[in-house]
């Protein structure tokens, strides 16, 4: 008299799941951030360095005394390391007081609602650690900029004309032109010396950071918005019951066959597959029309019974490569599979299980998973595991459905309910994978970054270019007593900036764009998806023209301070 009593059920979730799906959640943001955390570290010590340079540079008169008076060398590089040592410790305390002060932003992402604790934080391990490591490479790059800043030289070093300059004269290229040259290229010597060769390569330095940064945020933007490169390679899916139901043997084709808007079409069953003794989520593909399946990333697509496709995170922790043999299946129905290649997985399956996704799991003809799991009648025999029969179909529509079209074909197979279970059957939004949505909610960060580095860059050659006027006062002076004008003079600077940026934009892009790629094809590799490599050119050429303008506008005021030398100043301060 109970059996109208609807039987108790109950949920169970296993902790090494979860715990895995939220490590694989949060892994590649993690990595992402670290990746523009190590490019923007890269270019500040290079733009630090400069501008250690120019300390060390602006000490050499009385370094010169000093040694006159007597002092080794080692003294003289001490007392020249002084004032960029005290610039460093101050720089790397307001660095460390930063962090704290910036701790209230983090975490970031959708684990931040999370966070018990959002308030200021400061974890005295990692900053402790974090600024000793920065000050012990910064007062290590100080010592090196000291000793050659003391050490002897030929009585001609530091004179002889640029290479570039020379061919600029030799060009005809006016005045302004030659000097600007000049100034880009001759460091000088003794104290009008001015550190233009580094400011040349932190900017360099900068422009490659800035262009790898703007490239993997372009690639990280066009995973979000293309969903075939993370394993969504379809119009629409239908699945049943969450992935526990099974479509009846050949309904499937009856509701789809001759409909016009449909181009494409597989069937796809789920279960948990041993490989090489590791239990792994496995898709099965059944191929019914077209080649509508998971993109394939290395190797080839499946295409025989004895053939399997990989993860990449799957395929490494397997310590396995495209080409090798792995045994599939449980006792005794296993057999051995050729790995064809990599496949970045859509990240639905069975609910409430480990389930394909992206990098991880596997995928096989779907009647090689029913014979591997001792179900090759497609029903329950042997095995003791959920039937594997297709419960999932993946459609491409034909080109120019209407939305009412495809309405009509979703609304036709889910009326029929094909798993025999009354709206059992439903349409599958975007399973997009909790990694894909992570990486999203970074926003702006990347190109805030960006925007950041481009103008500590431009900062730091507008500050290199004054310090070259106020110590070329001499020079300029000259220049203008041998009748250059002071337009002519404000235009040597404006060219020398422009020159210096513009071999920056000419060096640091092409290399900015070929680390970028490198560092996207990484980390796509190591996610699982679709490596393409987004390049936004026409945002590149504007972005780096703005920096060369941007660079011009900061040297105003130097090349203003420098066309008002007074053609007798330099002479008479002699």
């Amino acid at each position: 008299m109970h059996h109208d009593v609807t039987p108790p059920s109950f949920t169970v979730n296993r902790t090494d799941v979860i715990r895995n799906r939220v490590q694989q959640a949060i892994r590649p943001e993690a990595v992402a951030l670290s990746v523009f955390g190590s490019v923007a570290a890269l270019a500040m010590l290079v733009l630090v360095g400069q501008g250690l340079a120019q300390l060390v540079s602006r000490s050499a008169p009385d370094t010169a005394v000093l040694r006159a008076l007597g002092a080794t060398q080692a003294q003289a590089a001490l007392a020249a390391a002084l004032t960029g040592l005290v610039a460093v410790l101050g720089g790397v305390a307001l660095a460390v007081a930063g962090a704290v002060a910036v701790s209230p932003l983090a975490p970031v992402g959708p684990v931040r609602r999370y966070d018990p604790d959002r308030g200021i934080a400061a974890d005295g391990l990692v900053l402790g650690v974090g600024a000793t490591m920065l000050s012990l490479a910064l007062i290590g790059l100080l010592a090196v900029l000291a000793v050659r800043s003391v050490r002897p030289r030929d009585s001609g070093a530091g004179v002889g004309s640029s290479a570039v300059a020379r061919a600029a004269a030799a060009a005809g290229l006016p005045a302004a032109a030659v000097v600007g040259t000049r100034n880009a290229f001759e460091p000088g010597s003794g104290g009008r010396a001015v550190p233009v060769r580094s400011a040349l390569l932190g900017s360099i330095a900068a422009v490659t950071a800035v262009v790898t940064t703007v490239v993997f945020s372009a690639s990280l933007g066009g995973l979000t918005a293309h969903p075939d490169r993370y394993g969504w390679n379809w119009d629409l899916v239908i699945q049943a019951e969450s992935g526990y139901g099974a479509f009846a043997p050949g309904v499937m084709k009856k509701l789809i066959a001759d409909d016009p808007a449909v181009a494409g079409w597989s069937e796809f069953g789920f279960a948990q597959l041993p490989v090489d003794g590791t239990v792994v989520p496995a898709l099965g593909l059944r191929r019914d029309l077209g080649s509508v399946q998971p993109p394939t990333t290395s190797g080839h697509a499946l295409s025989g019974a004895d053939q399997i496709e990989l993860g990449t995170v799957t395929l490494r922790e397997l310590g396995k490569k495209v080409g090798d043999r792995v045994r599939i299946g449980i006792p005794p129905y296993t057999r051995t599979a050729v790995i064809s290649g990599t496949v970045t997985l859509p990240s639905f399956g069975v609910g409430a299980t480990d389930h394909p996704g992206l990098g991880h799991g596997a995928m096989v003809p779907q009647v090689t998973l029913q014979a591997a799991m001792g179900q090759a009648t497609g029903r329950p025999g042997a095995s003791e595991s959920l039937p594997v029969l297709p419960s999932a179909v993946a459609i491409d529509l034909a080109p120019g459905t209407t939305g009412a079209q495809r309405a009509a074909v979703v609304g036709r197979i889910v009326s029929a309910n094909p798993d025999g279970t009354p709206g059992g059957s439903y349409e599958l939004s975007h399973a997009r994978a909790s990694a894909v949505v992570n990486t999203e909610q970074m926003g702006g960060q990347p190109l805030a970054l960006a925007v950041g580095l481009a103008a500590a860059a431009v900062l730091s050659l507008a500050l290199t270019v004054l310090s070259l006027v106020r110590r070329r006062r001499r020079e300029l002076a000259l220049l203008k007593a041998f009748g250059m004008t002071r337009g002519q003079v404000a235009g040597a600077i404006a060219w020398q900036t422009t020159l210096t940026l513009l071999i920056a934009v000419v060096i640091g892009g092409p290399l900015g764009i070929a680390c970028g790629r490198l560092a996207w094809r990484a980390f796509a590799g190591s996610l699982g998806v679709v490596p393409v490599v987004e390049v936004p050119v026409a945002a590149l050429v504007l972005g780096l023209a703005a920096l060369v303008l941007a660079g011009n506008l900061l040297a105003a005021l130097p090349a203003a301070v420098a066309a008002r030398t007074r053609p007798g100043a330099g002479p008479r301060a002699e």
